[in-house]
């Protein structure tokens, strides 16, 4: 059942930080009563152990769906000076990863949710409602003793009626399927509209690329005259550059020949895919397929240093990502390759928040096995790829065309 949401509700809001506004132009009015329930839970600031910790504290929607603390690596939990040990990735966009399967042609491990993978989607069958879990328990994050403490806070809450509405009447009497009930309404709510508005810039210029009699996947990397049009109308020439640079392949020699760029789009995929039953689909596709997420969903290592800036330490052992999760020492080291939607909101950038620029990063990406580039020993060298990133030949104006085509991928554009 559809439930009506006045407009000064949550999500009927659009949240701004400075130009970007989150849910501008996106209809946010209705909810079903579980999104709803889902929504007071994900805002709820009351389920954590002291009070003061909603899922919201490290995925705020004006913040791209990340911390809003941008000038450390990592997150504070509830209780004071203590941290996680990973950036906190971004709410924003994640319902359309896969739960998490080995692809055995491509050699491949592919979906889930966190950095390393470890909210599978095999528990309750959503890799959202795996990772909604995890945090409440988290003695850095939440810091609940108990599924039991988390669900009697619910049951004191204003929302307890709407609770059992959804879930039915006594289903906050029995503890492991009311917190199953909570991660399940909270997945539910992170596949609204609020999530995936696809209302950046780059949404902009595929609309009219499309509007012009563009094939979809021409127009999603670029390719020819209507693009081209298309592109002009919406992109600064520096920003066109940088899809350009973005969309090209590289020997990765450190030579940049003519129609070489950087191959961001072999990880950060620029296509249109089938969409799932439980995603956001814009009004706009021209066949209800999902336009790109700018990921394959996949897990790399890219040979970061490691970060010592605090709260992180010099000392701590390298951090094995995926290769602890499925148990497989060639894994270690590899971590999600995240979309790059709303990317110019949620820096710092890496797992470990090393990078706080999208130029630098970019730069990194570009230049990591040059000589006297200045970049320290990776963090986890093993597994780390070789082959696309490292010495890639960009020139400085390059790095910054690119970082320049980044920022359009925000939502919130104003035309």
């Amino acid at each position: 059942m559809k439930r009506f949401k006045k407009v000064t509700g949550i999500v009927g809001l659009a949240f701004c930080s400075g130009l970007v506004c989150f849910g501008s132009g996106v209809a946010q009015a209705e909810l079903t009563t579980l999104e709803e329930l889902g929504e007071k839970l994900y805002f709820d600031v009351n389920l954590s152990q002291p009070d003061g910790q909603s899922c919201s504290s490290c995925h705020e929607p004006d913040f791209g769906f990340v911390d809003p603390d941008s000038d450390i690596p990592v997150s504070e939990g509830v209780l004071p000076n203590r941290f996680g040990g990973r950036n906190s990735p971004s709410a924003a966009y994640a319902m359309y990863a896969p739960i998490l399967y080995f692809d055995e042609l491509e050699n491949l491990w592919i979906g889930g949710q966190f950095w390393d993978g470890r909210a599978t989607g095999k528990l309750l069958g959503d890799p959202l409602a795996d990772q909604a879990l995890g945090p409440f328990l988290n003695p850095v994050e939440m810091a609940n003793n108990s599924k039991k403490q988390v669900v009697i806070d619910v049951a004191k809450s204003e929302y307890a009626d709407l609770f059992e509405e959804v879930w039915g009447p006594g289903s906050l009497d029995n503890i492991e399927t009311a917190y199953d009930s909570v991660a399940l309404s909270i997945a539910a709510f992170e596949r609204t509209e609020l999530f995936a508005p696809f209302s950046s810039k780059y949404d902009a210029y595929l609309k009219d690329c499309l509007d012009e009699g563009g094939k979809k996947n021409n127009c999603a990397q670029g390719i020819g005259p209507k693009a081209k049009r298309a592109g002009a109308a919406i992109f600064t020439s520096q920003e066109w550059r940088g899809m350009q640079l973005f969309m090209g392949e590289n020997d990765n020699d450190g030579n940049l020949k003519p129609k070489e760029g950087a191959m961001c789009s072999a990880c950060h995929i620029a296509e249109w895919t089938p969409a799932a039953d439980n995603v956001v689909v814009p009004s706009w596709s021209p066949d209800g397929s999902v336009p790109p997420m700018f990921t394959d969903f996949t897990f790399d290592n890219l040979g970061a240093p490691k970060n010592t800036e605090f709260p992180l330490s010099a000392t701590s052992p390298p951090d094995l990502g995926l290769g602890v999760v499925v148990g497989d020492f060639e894994e270690n080291g590899k971590f999600k390759v995240m979309s790059l939607r709303n990317i110019g909101l949620t820096g710092p950038y890496a797992h470990h928040g090393l990078f706080k620029t999208l130029k630098e990063i970019t730069h990194f990406y570009n230049t990591r096995d040059v000589e006297g580039a200045g970049w320290a020993e990776p963090e986890y060298r093993p597994t780390m790829n070789k082959d696309e990133l490292g010495n890639l030949g960009l020139s400085d104006d390059d790095e910054n065309a690119i970082a320049s085509f980044m920022e359009t991928l925000s939502d919130g554009y104003l035309q």
